[in-house]
């Protein structure tokens, strides 16, 4: 099953994705972006972690391809609490050629309307890098509100950054989405 966004596709992950995985999570350019990434990561490590998140039952995590099934990154939902009706976005837009084609808008969207519609959600939030604006923009243009920051919570390219906390609220989105 995927899911067709007109610029991109979403399906579930699979062990032949960890080898794409592996370039672009290792991307300097890539990484500077995201939290977390200090060591870098082997090709068992993608492995393992395409294989954990195909099991992980409170996720709802999709690979980025493109029309050729050509690994582009990954998108999902994470946390997914039920009972709070609560979920953590986050997005890997790795592949580099894909940036400025609206992809990310596209996935970012198709989420957005995945966590209220289908999954009943009240509340989906984020966490971005005080230095990643062009992130930032986007989830502001599609109704996430800032609801904070952790300061000093990221270690990248030699100093400390600041992580901004976002979130949406069900009503906010179907206000935002008309």
């Amino acid at each position: 099953m995927h899911f067709d966004l007109g610029s991109a596709r979403l399906r579930k992950p699979e062990p032949s994705d960890a080898d794409a995985l592996y370039v672009q999570k290792n991307d300097p350019e890539v990484a500077a972006m995201l939290g977390g990434f200090t060591k870098g990561y082997t090709r068992a490590d993608l492995a393992r972690w395409v294989e954990a998140h195909a099991q992980a039952k409170d996720e709802a995590l999709y690979v980025i391809t493109d029309a050729n099934d050509r690994c582009l990154g990954h998108v999902g939902l994470y946390k997914i609490d039920h009972r709070a009706r609560s979920a953590e976005f986050a997005i890997l837009l790795g592949d580099k050629g894909a940036w400025g084609a609206g992809i990310g808008r596209a996935c970012t969207s198709f989420m957005l309307r995945f966590g209220f519609e289908e999954l009943h959600l009240h509340r989906i939030y984020l966490e971005v890098l005080e230095s990643n604006a062009r992130a930032r923009r986007l989830y502001e243009s599609l109704g996430f509100q800032h609801e904070g920051k952790l300061r000093h919570a990221q270690w990248k390219g030699g100093r400390w950054l600041d992580v901004h906390v976002m979130g949406i609220l069900d009503d906010e989105w179907r206000t935002h989405a008309r």
